[in-house]
């Protein structure tokens, strides 16, 4: 079968195959020095990144406008899909199927030149006084290598690549999709898209992150499902696909080049052209990176690795496989499958397969339009940035009424013109890369020894497990079935054999075991009369549950410091605007509860109740493993937070969710329900009532295990008669008040 390698005038006309080959010398060198400079990040951080990615690891009080995850698929929305599925495509057709083994080989290479890109996009981007960042590879190639002529000359080059490759090209695209896919006639799809884009981009970037946590999940769910409805019947062996692009990588029958010339032509123009479709060294995800919410810049850094590995080992793979299965491996059979796919248009799986490509599309664009707007703002300033969104648009829409007028020709024009541009502005980022590598390296560095991060592969793997797992609907389904009261020849058995494996102390339950008709009425249990003793002494505070003290000690500011590397801000953590500034400078202490311990909450002293906040949250458990490994755990949990205000100051009392706590519930209000199927945060002051509680009465109650951390307001407590790792029962003395301030009750 002819591929174009053999036929390199067809290539050259589409793609202009002469400037691709030193792309691809220059972006080897580049993958091969980083790598070696950074000691192969994307071997030994992979697992690392995946967590990052997830969110485990975020810090809510740093400064940025997007999460990792919202910059990820924001930056590489196009290449995640699109990028892919056109760039495995042609390097197919040029360089045959084995091209594909060598297409892995290089994905796993390029990682670090995503890595010092990003990185170095949040360590020296800009804020102006609005709140607004600035960031891009111009910023760094400034002010890193100083070297202003060079970021000038990068942003000339970038608006043009973002005009052409990452606007017009693209938008011609997604009007071929509209026009042949979904039956929309004349200009309405590209009207349409132009809408949702400038619906997009006019909030700025943290529209552009909301659109992208909602449009890829539901691209890439469209996407599979399409894929494996539309395919799945035509599909060979798997592992029989991946012998045969194995044997052909190695084959040089198969490149059909004359020589090691022929060889090296062959898989440089190939793989160059899988590469430049997934956007690799343009510089646009890098812009998007900046303004990532981040304490550390590696982190994002690790984060935008991962692009280069799902384009190279997942999605170029899939696409391999669907067109190698079915026959498409030369020009003329790849540029005929959509053809197949078109013959199905009507069914359900082709429409949502066609949505999947506008959804990437639309991000696409949104990721390019801000991309190009900063480079407009570098050169020129913000009065040229806003024509330079009129151009956007502009031009998007003129090239897609050409391509209704004309057809396909203009597709393959602005294809053509496009890499060459986008090859263009590789070149002076790729040469700062390298020469900045050092710097990235020093950022990398300074992340891991300062925050405490763990590249442990096993435990790095239970994480990432732990944070896709729909933990809310888990706990909620645990919670309904703890709630289940069977018979009792199979309740008792159940209930002893808990007892049993937890060691809990059955003789201080207020009732016989048999008599408990659920696990959660077990759990819940009330404790015989006098089975714990209150401290009366007239300041004493006490512990509010039977548990084991995790951690204590003084808020820095507003920030609690859990261990090394783990702190959280209390602001995100008791969310209340009305209370948090009480706590500043304060005290705390952290309790955990095992499923050992008895679940029901006490007051740690006398005072009145004066309202509550209700942060709707993930259910991550709050085991040490858990606790010391995703950052910030305590603030993305679900919580309750009771506000106490006593005669010597006020008290947080924060009742932290966990995973297979159906609910956490209070005694002083029966209207608060957690972990409802929709939850909104709330916060409510009582103002028509006094509601007082005594110390050592009940409180509230976990239905199974979790946490529970008292806050203190500044200067009212000396922390006494606690040491970390204690097991202490509740009314057992964990401080005392230093003198009375406020006489009860208090309007709130």
């Amino acid at each position: 079968m002819e591929t174009l390698f053999q036929n390199g005038s067809k290539f050259n006309l589409i793609l202009g195959s002469d400037i691709l080959s030193p792309y691809f010398y220059l972006i080897l060198v580049a993958s091969i020095y980083l790598s070696f400079r950074l000691g192969f990040p994307q071997i030994r951080f992979l697992f690392l990144a995946l967590k990052i990615l997830t969110g485990n690891m975020d810090f809510k009080g740093s400064k940025g406008q997007l999460v990792h995850s919202q910059a990820f698929f924001a930056g590489i929305g196009s290449s995640l899909l699109a990028g892919s599925v056109i760039g495995t495509g042609l390097a197919i057709a040029y360089g045959g199927i084995g091209v594909l083994f060598w297409i892995w080989v290089m994905s796993l290479l390029v990682m670090p030149i995503r890595f010092v890109s990003s990185t170095l996009a949040v360590k020296f981007r800009n804020q102006l006084p609005s709140g607004r960042y600035l960031s891009g590879p111009m910023y760094f190639i400034e002010k890193a290598l100083r070297a202003k002529w060079l970021a000038v000359a990068f942003s000339l080059a970038s608006m043009v690549t973002v005009l052409l490759f990452g606007g017009i090209f693209p938008f011609v695209g997604l009007t071929y999709i509209t026009k042949e896919g979904l039956s929309l006639s004349g200009l309405s799809g590209p009207i349409s898209i132009s809408v949702i884009l400038l619906f997009i981009v006019i909030g700025g970037v943290r529209r552009v992150g909301r659109a992208a946590s909602i449009l890829a999940p539901v691209g890439i769910i469209l996407f599979i499902f399409g894929y494996v409805t539309l395919f799945s019947n035509g599909m060979i062996s798997f592992f029989g696909f991946l012998s045969d692009v194995t044997k052909e990588a190695f084959s040089i029958k198969a490149l059909q080049g004359g020589g090691a010339f022929g060889i090296l032509r062959g898989l440089s123009v190939s793989i160059s052209t899988f590469f430049l479709s997934t956007e690799t060294a343009v510089g646009k995800s890098s812009g998007i990176a900046g303004v990532v919410r981040t304490d550390y810049a590696a982190k994002q850094g690790l984060v935008s690795m991962l692009a280069s590995f799902f384009e190279g080992f997942i999605m170029a793979t899939l696409v391999g496989f669907v067109l190698y299965s079915y026959g498409a491996v030369n020009l003329d059979t790849i540029l005929s499958f959509p053809d197949r796919i078109l013959e199905q248009k009507d069914s359900l799986s082709a429409i949502l397969f066609f949505i999947s490509f506008l959804c990437f599309g639309i991000l696409s664009l949104a990721g390019w339009f801000y991309s190009g707007e900063q480079n407009a703002f570098y050169v020129f300033g913000e009065k040229f940035s806003n024509f330079f969104r009129m151009l956007f648009i502009g031009s998007t829409l003129g090239f897609a009424y050409f391509y209704v007028q004309y057809g396909i020709e203009v597709l393959v024009f602005v294809m053509h013109w496009g890499y060459i541009a986008a090859v263009i502005t590789s070149v002076p980022l790729l040469v700062s890369l390298m020469l900045l590598g050092k710097s990235a390296n020093l950022e990398l560095k300074k992340y891991l020894s300062e925050s405490g991060a763990r590249y442990e592969i096993f435990k790095d793997i239970y994480l990432l497990f732990l944070t896709l797992l729909p933990k809310n609907l888990i706990s909620k389904i645990f919670g309904y079935f703890s709630t289940l009261k069977l018979p009792r020849f199979m309740m008792i058995p159940i209930l002893k054999a808990f007892a049993k494996a937890y060691k809990i102390n059955l003789g201080e339950a207020e009732l016989e075991i048999k008599e408990y008709a659920s696990l959660n009425q077990f759990f819940t249990r009330a404790l015989r009369a006098e089975a714990r003793i209150i401290d009366s002494a007239p300041n004493a505070v006490v512990s509010p549950t039977d548990s084991k003290i995790t951690s204590f000690g003084n808020i820095n500011q507003s920030t609690i410091i859990q261990a090394k590397g783990i702190d959280y801000s209390v602001k995100e953590l008791l969310g209340s605007e009305k209370y948090y500034p009480y706590f500043t400078n304060g005290k705390y202490i952290t309790f955990y509860l095992s499923p050992q311990d008895y679940h029901r909450i006490h007051s740690p002293f006398a005072g009145q109740i004066l309202g509550y906040y209700y942060e709707p949250g993930k259910l991550f458990p709050v085991n040490d493993l858990a606790v010391l490994n995703i950052r910030g755990l305590f603030p993305k949990n679900e919580r309750l937070i009771t506000f106490l205000q006593t005669e010597y100051g006020k008290i947080a009392v924060i009742k932290v969710g966990a995973s297979n706590v159906g609910k956490i519930r209070v005694t002083y209000d029966d209207k608060i329900v957690t972990n409802n199927w929709i939850r909104f945060a709330k916060e409510h002051h009582y103002k028509d009532v006094s509601i007082m509680i005594d110390k050592g009465s009940e409180l509230g109650r976990f239905e199974m295990g979790s946490t529970v951390i008292l806050v203190f307001e500044n200067d009212t407590i000396d922390l006494t008669n606690i040491s970390l790792g204690d097991k202490i029962q509740y009314g057992t003395t964990v401080g005392n008040f230093r003198s009375k301030t406020t006489k009860l009750p208090v309007k709130p």
